[in-house]
């Protein structure tokens, strides 16, 4: 494909990016992008991504690397960069969270790790609360007695190598070779050993930084102390090109050890320019007026968003409901819902239900009652990383198309995810390749199609789709999949909620399929999974006192939450009340004193509609 000329590029798809915007997309400098939600900054992303590839200032065979924080963003910037430029192109840009890339960078050099932090090939992934076990059942258990967890968590976390100059020191090496005996490692013990790597072998970060010319920091405010030590220690002081984009309003992981200085940190680590964008494309006029009055009266910020003109100057609704009890709040919620479906036409799936936290005692029975009475909903916390693998997707839409009379783009998604694994193949070669899988869907209808599938059946029909790509191509073409406990891990999941879905829908195979991507169904999480999601109606059940419990500990965070709740919806937000709820100890009052300040400047607004809510 013959590069296009700098000057004559335009944005992909016909997009209409802000000056700004095409000024970042179509630069080189290091620059940190400050952006409201809705201002497209994964889209900014996808095209700068298209003008470095198709304009090759990207320069064969080199690539562009995105670190995301979550799985979903990153498989959604990718899916976004392949649309809009092509397999060919988007071979060269690579999608990765922070954690991926770093098991990603280890698994391939662990060899250059010193002897006493030498891993084996294969090795389990813990949660940080394992460290904390193991340093519990180590020698010195007076030490954990009398040591804050913050200082024990601070001895997990810090960097390579360990010395042995005092007692804190020896312990923490000595749970650490514990761990690596054990062939167990947490996310944070393996982004320290890829840093260490990359620290200690000056040839192996050469070879990284020639790789990536270019590189992406999604969803930057986020970014916690040791993820930031990751990208200085592979990519600082290089030529390779850096863009972060973020915003300080969501800054909603703090909690989780995200570096709260790390905006000013990038731009003087960096040389970075601070660059801002003011369009917010998702969201309608009224809520933009909602979000500027937050911004500035409860976030004490300054930078305001200007709606899109493809908006109605009267479009947006914000209310506040209040409620006796969870069951009003249960049974008019399903009646307000059960009319946008039939009466607005609205699909399910652009319908979402946050929390800030403890999904099940909020939710757990009104999901239930949605699903008894014809309204499908369910917990979208636990699938969301199964229907962002790329493994995944093949399967799902391999059964698709065996199982469906019609099904052709299923099967297109399928071919697609085989020629990426066939890239040697030429034209003539990947048209056999297509005939191939359409020979094998008719031969797994033949098989499977009118009969009714025990357990043990699907389990082999999932391995004979995988096998049919190949299992080492497959991880051979998918960095992630290299360490054979994860694919496994992966595959074993998928085939896990399917059977369960399979069972639910009492044998209907394509039933089964539609609720594992959960077709027709509310999703249902926290708001810190709803990051970079969006749709046209928000219900943020509970902004109450006890969801916000720690607000006096963490009130700016605790405000983020909530700008981030309000900031998924386009087009309807409603935040909900009930005067009880059940926690720990059954039943109990609620209030709304401690986050008072919240409700105040909702009022204030003059956007936002308070109402009792009694039938």
């Amino acid at each position: 494909m013959k590069p296009i000329k700098s000057n004559e590029w335009i944005p992909a798809d016909g997009m209409d990016l802000e000056k700004n915007a095409f000024k970042v997309a179509t630069t080189i400098e290091n620059n940190l992008v400050v952006a409201g939600p809705g201002a497209g900054k994964t889209e900014l992303l996808a095209q700068k991504a298209c003008f470095l590839l198709q304009t090759n200032t990207c320069k064969f065979p080199h690539k562009v690397l995105a670190i995301s924080f979550k799985r979903d963003a990153a498989y959604n910037l990718k899916e976004r960069v392949k649309l809009r430029c092509g397999d060919e192109l988007s071979k060269r840009f690579d999608s990765l969270t922070f954690d991926s890339f770093a098991k990603q960078l280890l698994d391939r050099f662990k060899q250059a790790l010193p002897a006493e932090y030498r891993i084996q090939p294969e090795y389990d992934i813990v949660l940080g609360d394992q460290f904390i076990l193991a340093l519990y059942e180590s020698e010195d258990i007076n030490y954990f007695n009398t040591t804050d967890r913050n200082t024990i968590i601070q001895l997990h976390n810090a960097q390579l190598p360990h010395s042995s100059n005092n007692l804190a020191e020896t312990i923490r090496h000595n749970v650490w070779q514990k761990m690596i005996q054990q062939s167990k490692l947490s996310f944070t013990m393996l982004m320290r050993l890829a840093e260490y790597v990359i620290n200690t072998n000056p040839k192996i970060k050469k070879y990284l930084q020639q790789t990536y010319h270019f590189v992406f920091l999604d969803e930057f405010q986020d970014t916690t102390e040791i993820q930031y030590d990751l990208f200085k220690s592979c990519f600082l002081d290089s030529q390779t090109a850096y863009t972060a984009v973020g915003d300080d309003k969501q800054r909603i992981m703090m909690w989780a050890g995200a570096r709260e200085t790390v905006f000013e940190d990038f731009i003087a680590d960096a040389n970075a320019t601070r660059i801002p964008l003011n369009m917010n494309f998702r969201c309608a006029p009224r809520l933009v007026t909602l979000l500027n009055h937050l911004t500035s009266n409860l976030l004490g910020k300054d930078d305001f968003a200007t709606p899109s003109p493809k908006w109605k100057a009267e479009q947006g609704e914000c209310y506040f409901w209040v409620f006796e009890n969870p069951e009003y709040e249960m049974k008019i919620l399903f009646r307000e819902i059960q009319n946008w479906i039939n009466k607005d036409g609205i699909n399910p799936r652009d319908i979402c239900i946050l929390v800030k936290q403890q999904l099940a005692q909020y939710v757990g029975d009104l999901i239930n009652y949605f699903n008894e009475n014809g309204i499908k909903a369910r917990d979208e916390n636990k699938l969301q990383d199964i229907l962002t693998q790329e493994v995944c997707i093949y399967i799902i839409n391999i059964l698709y198309a065996i199982f469906q009379k019609k099904a052709g783009e299923a099967k297109q998604v399928a071919f697609a995810f085989l020629s990426n694994l066939h890239t040697e193949l030429e034209d003539e070669q990947l048209l056999k390749l297509q005939n191939t899988l359409s020979f094998f869907i008719k031969k797994k209808q033949n098989e499977y199609r009118k009969n009714t599938l025990n357990e043990e059946q699907i389990n082999t029909l999932i391995d004979e789709i995988i096998d049919f790509a190949g299992k080492d191509r497959i991880r051979a073409s998918f960095p992630s999949y290299r360490n054979i406990a994860e694919f496994n891990r992966t595959t074993t999941s998928l085939k896990e909620a399917f059977i369960k879905d399979y069972n639910t829908a009492k044998s209907n195979m394509i039933l089964a399929l539609d609720m594992l991507v959960g077709k027709n169904t509310i999703p249902v999480m926290t708001i810190h999974k709803s990051k970079g999601l969006e749709y046209h109606t928000v219900i943020f059940i509970g902004l109450e006192d006890g969801a916000f419990w720690s607000f006096q500990q963490q009130p700016d965070e605790d405000k983020c939450a909530f700008f981030v709740a309000l900031s998924r919806a386009k087009e309807r937000v409603v935040f909900t009340f009930s005067k009880q709820r059940v926690g720990r100890f059954g039943l109990q009052n609620q209030s709304i004193t401690k986050i008072k300040v919240i409700l105040e400047e909702l009022q204030k607004s003059s956007i936002v509609k308070i109402s009792e809510r009694t039938n």
